[in-house]
Parts: structure tokens; C-alpha cells; sequence
């Protein structure tokens, strides 16, 4: 008998969690135990050279060029008939449209299994479309969250009666691990203009309006105006980058903050940071928190979605509320303190290490999987579970 066929549908493959989740995901998947497809429905492919492609039966980009492209919608159709698909796994609500729709004319339909990494919605738009959403979402057989905070605030919100399973996000901690020697770590650090005597803040996240970076930078301000010597550490880039160059300009902090721009591989960048932030107004669970955990810095975070289940307030970082600078500011004044600092950050690497790996997160999906699978029995009243 032949391993059952999952086909992953997600937006693209462009840089951004959810995408890095699925790639991280179907890298790790056991080949021998399910046959993978993959089918991005937009042409962005920044991850694309990190999937390991070995480990795929087909990888399709569906060229979406609507809404609701009828072409891409029989693209899907035939990868779910060619390739004896058991079950459609998708990434938050518009592939889960998709997934939705192509599986509906499909006989026997194959499970429809939805991975959401959404919590807060911010715009008026995404609040409407959710009422399409939640109608979508009721037609999956299992709803998988990426946090238990998730899970309650849409249980709260009428998406209480599905089928519904938690799998963390996980990392792997092996590569999340710096390995250089400490003179190595000095001159990348001294390298990026960074003296040994100043506090260095980061935070790692593509630059949009939700990160709020600007907040990070009033922070800054603060420190610098009460005599820390702090200098920031922008890694990534992204649409906003000229607004926060314009907020760097009207702070005077030009010669205190650097952008990196979009990196490969963030470790190093990381670890020439003494402490590392998230400041967002919207998250859900953040793979790059994990990350900076991992590499053993302490976390200043926003207290939003799963940030409490990630932070233990005290022991492995702290959390403000978000927008709150002054808290934010007194925070990282705080950990200007060097035993603070190494005591929070490797509580912070040793509870990533036992809690949230990538071994973890695969494992906990392939049992949900099978078990999903093995239930073949389907309701009758529309609802199909």
C-alpha cells in the first residue's frame, strides 16, 4: 500500500512566516511515510532554493492571475486526481479558499486540512473578508493553530465547533546554534561598526507596518537621551524601509542604526546583538523570536498572541504591551545589566531547545495527519467534522 499523497497549498513562496513554516515543514516531513506535493499560488520564490525538492513529488506554481483563477482551480484539481492527494493541507485563509474549491468537485474528496497563523485582524478588509472565511474554515475536516492563545481567541470568535489540533511552530536548533569562536563574533560585531562598550538592540523581521519599528526607534531615542549608549540592528528589509529611514532622520539616530537589508542567514547578525526585540502590533507565534531565543539572547516582546506561551516573563525575557515605549525603553535599560542578560538568555535557549524543535513540530503533525486519515468516516450534515 502506498503512503498517503498530502498536497501543501500556500499563497507563494515569498519571505514571510507562514511561507517559512510550510518549507521548514515539508523539509522535515518523513518522505517514506507520505508522498509530498507542493503548489504556491503566486510566482514568489525567495525560499524556493531552501525547499528540499528531493524530498517533493511535485512542486507547481499555479500563476494565480485573479481572485479566483478557474485555470489555477483545474491546475489543483488535476494534481489531486494525478497524484492520489489523501489530503489538502493549506496555509491561512485565501489558499484555504483555493483548497476549499478544488476539493469540493473531487470524488472521493480528500481530507482538507487548514494550518492558520493569523490572530489579530488589522483592517477593515480582512475583518469583512472573514466572513467568508469562517465559512471556509468550517468546511475542513482539522484547523490547525500555531499557538494555544491562537486556538482560544478564534474558538471565542465562532470557530469553536470545528476540529482543531495546536502543533507549534519549530525551529532547528542545531542551526540556530553559533558555534564561532568568540573573536570570530567580536570582529563580525566590530565589522558592522559596533564598539564592545555599546548596547546593541536588534530585532529580525521583514520591515512592514505591523512590525512597528518605529517604536523600537522611539525607544532608541529614549535610551540614548537618558546617557545609554545604545545602537540598534534592523535585519531584514521590506516596504517600509523609506518610512523608517525617514523616522531614523527626525530622531537623529543616523549614525546609531543600521539596516541590514534581507539576509540569507540571520545567525551571525543575531549574535552581534546583545539583545534582541519584537515590537509588533500584530503576531501570532514568531519563528524569528524562537530564533533569537535560541541563539541565547534575551527577548523584549510585544504581549500579543502566543508571545506568552514563548516568553516566560522574568526567567527567559520580558514582555511590555504593545505600543507601550516608555515600557518598552525601560525594559532594555534593564538589560544594559550583563548577568541579566546571560541569565535570561540561556533560559531563553534551553527552554526553545526542550519545547519547540523541529523534530517536535514534524512528529506532532504526522500523528494528527495519520490519525485524520485513518478516521474515514464522514458526517453527513455538511460539516465535515
Amino acid at each position: 500500500m502506498s503512503a498517503p499523497g498530502l498536497l501543501f497549498i500556500v499563497n507563494s513562496l515569498e519571505t514571510g512566516g507562514a511561507e517559512k513554516h510550510v518549507v521548514t515543514l515539508l523539509n522535515h516531513l518523513d518522505a517514506s511515510r507520505f508522498r509530498l506535493h507542493l503548489a504556491y499560488l503566486k510566482r514568489g520564490e525567495q525560499l524556493l532554493p531552501q525547499l528540499r525538492t528531493q524530498q517533493l513529488a511535485s512542486i507547481t506554481c499555479c500563476d494565480v492571475a485573479r481572485r479566483i483563477d478557474a485555470r489555477a482551480l483545474r491546475q489543483l484539481r488535476g494534481i489531486i486526481a494525478g497524484g492520489g492527494i489523501d489530503a489538502v493541507v493549506c496555509t491561512n485563509s485565501y489558499s484555504t479558499l483555493y483548497g476549499e474549491l478544488a476539493v469540493h468537485r473531487c470524488e472521493p474528496a480528500p481530507r482538507l486540512v487548514s494550518v492558520f497563523h493569523t490572530t489579530t485582524l488589522q483592517t477593515r478588509k480582512q475583518k469583512m473578508q472573514m466572513l467568508l472565511y469562517r465559512h471556509v474554515f468550517r468546511q475542513c475536516d482539522l484547523l490547525v493553530y500555531v499557538c494555544e492563545s491562537q486556538r482560544r481567541y478564534w474558538r471565542a470568535r465562532g470557530l469553536h465547533r470545528l476540529q482543531d489540533e495546536v502543533v507549534y511552530n519549530g525551529i532547528d536548533t542545531e542551526w540556530f546554534t553559533d558555534r564561532r569562536p568568540d573573536g570570530e563574533q567580536r570582529a563580525f560585531r566590530h565589522g558592522l561598526g559596533f564598539g564592545a562598550e555599546e548596547f546593541v538592540v536588534g530585532i529580525c523581521s521583514g520591515l512592514r507596518p505591523e512590525k512597528a519599528h518605529g517604536d523600537l526607534l522611539a525607544a532608541l531615542a529614549k535610551l540614548r537621551a537618558r546617557g545609554v549608549p545604545a545602537k540598534a540592528l534592523l535585519i531584514g528589509d521590506g516596504p517600509e524601509r523609506p518610512a523608517i529611514e525617514r523616522g531614523i532622520a527626525r530622531l537623529g539616530l543616523e549614525d546609531h542604526v543600521r539596516i541590514t537589508g534581507l539576509m540569507a542567514d540571520v545567525r551571525p547578525f543575531v549574535s552581534a546583538c546583545d539583545v534582541m526585540t519584537l515590537v509588533s502590533h500584530s503576531e501570532t507565534f514568531s519563528l524569528a523570536a524562537l530564533e533569537s531565543m535560541c541563539l541565547g539572547k534575551p527577548l523584549v516582546m510585544s504581549d500579543l498572541g502566543g508571545a506568552g506561551e514563548q516568553v516566560i516573563h522574568g526567567s527567559t525575557g520580558l514582555l511590555f504591551v504593545p505600543g507601550d515605549i516608555e515600557a518598552l525603553a525601560a525594559h532594555l535599560e534593564a538589560l544594559t545589566c550583563l548577568s541579566l542578560r546571560r541569565r535570561l538568555g540561556e533560559a531563553a535557549a534551553r527552554r526553545v531547545r526542550q519545547l519547540v524543535t523541529l523534530q517536535r513540530m514534524a512528529g506532532r503533525f504526522t500523528d494528527r495527519i495519520e490519525r485524520l486519515l485513518q478516521a474515514r468516516v464522514r458526517p453527513l450534515d455538511g460539516n465535515r467534522m
